[in-house]
């Protein structure tokens, strides 16, 4: 099984004219794929998990998808 990790995250920015100052885009991102492994003793979404926590990631902030 594959889970991948994605982020909600800021892909563009900058000033608009006839807009307001500063205008953020924000959208869904995939930073990295785990997968199941004997060897490691976890699971792969176990391994997306301790990722996202270990990225400082608040749970709002990101998602374990899983793929296959």
């Amino acid at each position: 099984m594959i889970y991948i990790l994605v982020i909600w995250t800021v892909v563009a920015g900058g000033v608009r004219p006839n807009y307001h100052p500063m205008v953020i885009e924000r959208d869904w991102r995939p930073i990295g794929e785990f997968y199941n492994s004997p060897d490691v003793g976890k699971t792969a979404r176990q391994m997306c998990e301790d990722a996202a926590q270990q990225l400082g990631l608040k749970t709002d902030a990101y998602r374990c998808v899983r793929s296959k």
